[in-house]
């Protein structure tokens, strides 16, 4: 038990585990559309989304990281050599896959660099005081769900029409919407559980702005939300299936697990899994479909 929670805090801390979300979130929207898989995009956004988290860290690192009350700063600045290779390595990959892509998705890709380094770098300047856009009120959430949402669906639909493939305009607005809106679903439940850290900073969430109860029960109702979304959604039945599954886990592990037990840290990443998981039910779904109809 001891060897899994190891490997389970080596995942989540070095971030390769929400580098993993990001690259099973293409490879859902891929299947979503009813596309070929473009390895390079999906290699793209797993080195992308793992340098910045990382870089976000590198940039939070505090003057003593020994003295941090955070078990998972203490891990990665005491373990520099492994977070250093995971880099190197995930910059080498980026490279490859840049050199792959068409010209028109690299000027997209920029776009979404700049929306993404806004949200850890201190672009803004507020008060006096040069702020990332993770400090400007309330924005914190959407703005991440706005970035995941060009980058794992977006980023598909420009380099398949760059390949001559087409997706219908509707159902790239469509997908685009729920994806945003299951992106909020799994990141309020960060910020209910940073809370107190939050307000310390002086920073301005949905949670503490509705209150920790009632921005629980705002999850529910996005979760139930979202399955009516996928009912309605131009793609295939076992698809919506492998969906819907994944919101009813997902409302599930907040009533038994991240709302029950806050005081645990990684339980919230359960939530980061559930990107994968998301996937995973939806190929589960289309085999099953398949075996039944053989």
């Amino acid at each position: 038990m001891k060897k899994l929670e190891q490997i389970w805090k080596f995942f989540v801390f070095t971030n390769l585990l929400i580098a993993s979300a990001a690259a099973a979130q293409v490879l859902l929207s891929y299947e979503i559309f009813h596309l070929s898989y473009n390895l390079y995009i999906v290699l793209l956004e797993f080195a992308a989304t793992l340098l910045l988290y990382n870089l976000s860290i590198w940039i939070s690192k505090p003057k003593d990281y020994k003295q941090s009350p955070y078990e998972r700063t203490r891990w990665i600045f005491g373990k520099m050599p492994i977070f250093w290779i995971i880099n190197v390595l995930a910059i080498l990959l980026l490279l490859y896959a840049l050199a792959q892509i068409h010209f028109q998705t690299l000027l997209y890709l920029g776009f979404i660099g700049v929306l993404s380094l806004a949200y850890a770098l201190p672009l803004l300047k507020i008060k006096g005081q040069w702020k990332s856009f993770r400090h400007l009120p309330y924005i914190k959430v959407f703005h991440i769900a706005l970035i995941w949402s060009l980058s794992t669906v977006g980023l598909v639909y420009v380099e398949s029409v760059n390949n001559l493939e087409n997706i219908a305009w509707g159902s790239l607005l469509y997908l685009l919407s729920c994806k945003f809106l299951f992106i909020l679903l799994v990141t309020i439940p960060f910020d209910i559980r940073d809370m107190k850290q939050d307000s310390y900073y002086h920073l301005k969430t949905v949670p503490l702005a509705l209150g920790e109860i009632r921005a629980k029960y705002l999850c529910y109702v996005l979760g139930i939300l979202h399955i009516l979304l996928v009912l309605a959604m131009p793609t295939s039945t076992e698809i919506k299936i492998g969906l819907i599954l994944c919101d009813i886990l997902v409302l599930l592990i907040f009533k038994t697990k991240i709302f029950k037990e806050q005081n645990n840290f990684l339980n919230v990443y359960l939530l980061d899994l559930l990107l994968v998981g998301q996937y995973a039910l939806c190929l589960f779904s289309i085999e099953v479909a398949n075996n039944l109809i053989r």
